[in-house]
């Protein structure tokens, strides 16, 4: 019997990535899936990726930042696959595209699309959710922070002060939820292999991996074991808490030369 069977699992950010390696792990344990993202395409090919090993996947376009778009996606997921088990706020970054920079040149408009998308999101989401679990007194909720919101960043200061913001929410919500038997945690990431820190320098990539105590990126699929781990009835008296992935970086590692 696998872990997630008739578990029913929200990914948000889905599409690529971190979100994409949950997705598939959650399949793997038995979880149906919907994959939201605002990228349609990366959607549906997880989505199908999904399907390919066994699950149910649905692709669900959707900007999270966007609370009437969240509450439209709860109702799809609800008419298509009933009751929702597990939420994993994944998605972050800004709902627009526009540049960072340093704090002072930040604009209030920047400021505000990466609040929005990467905390803001996480309410509206959990909002949305949260009266079914209730009802039902069962749920797991997981949030992707980041080491950032720990450590802080160098030019992203809206993103780490979201990410950071996602622990105290963490906390309080699993104080709140703890009589209903819902469990609320986060994951907190160091650097990891995905798309996007590809896009970066060699100079910078090798910067990422001195980093860490270990010499390398992360890998989405490690993030995905411990969320799988987190939904999961092995982690059922554990509530309330962030758990680094990030190869020491929460501690300044710096590898011994």
């Amino acid at each position: 019997m696998k872990e997630l069977q008739s578990k029913v699992a929200i990914v948000t950010g889905g599409g690529r990535g971190i979100g994409r390696a949950i997705c598939l792990e959650l399949a793997r344990q038995g979880a149906s899936l919907a994959i939201v993202d605002v990228n349609p395409d990366g959607a549906q090919s997880v989505a199908s990726e999904v399907q390919s090993l066994g699950a149910k996947g649905m692709p669900i376009k959707a900007d999270v930042s966007l609370f009437g778009e969240v509450r439209l996606m709860v109702e799809k997921v609800e008419e298509e696959f009933g009751n929702i088990d597990i939420l994993v706020n994944n998605a972050g970054g800004r709902s627009k595209p526009i540049p960072r920079a340093p704090f002072w040149e930040t604009t209030e408009e920047g400021w505000n699309s990466g609040i929005a998308s990467t905390l803001s999101s996480v309410f509206f989401c959990c909002r949305a959710v949260i009266a079914g679990m209730m009802k039902r007194k069962q749920g797991r909720i997981v949030s992707i922070s980041s080491i950032d919101g720990l450590v802080g960043s160098n030019g992203a200061i809206d993103y780490s002060a979201a990410k950071a913001g996602i622990f105290g929410f963490t906390m309080s919500l699993a104080k709140e939820m703890a009589p209903w038997g819902i469990n609320v945690n986060c994951v907190s990431p160091g650097p990891i292999d995905t798309p996007g820190a590809a896009k970066n320098s060699a100079q910078k990539l090798d910067a990422y991996k001195e980093w860490t105590g270990l010499g390398r990126l992360g890998r989405s699929e490690e993030i995905a074991d411990m969320v799988a781990f987190l939904v999961s009835a092995r982690a059922d008296f554990i509530t309330g808490q962030n758990f680094p992935v990030c190869g020491l970086a929460n501690l300044g590692a710096w590898r011994m030369r």
